[in-house]
């Protein structure tokens, strides 16, 4: 049986990244989690302002 082939997908280049603000993001919260893969992680950020992502 003939294997199916995956589509090529077009290279991406730093103009067609998706950028998403820091303030739509947490929306007003100071962390939000975010599933990847089946895991959790924890984006937060601190009181200097930094972000830090946490698994």
């Amino acid at each position: 049986m003939p294997v199916a082939e995956e589509p090529s997908r077009p290279e991406r280049t730093d103009g067609d990244r998706k950028t998403i603000a820091s303030t739509e993001l947490f929306d007003g919260q100071t962390e939000v989690l975010i599933l990847h893969n089946g895991e959790q992680y924890r984006l937060r950020v601190t009181r200097q302002d930094k972000l830090i992502l946490t698994k």
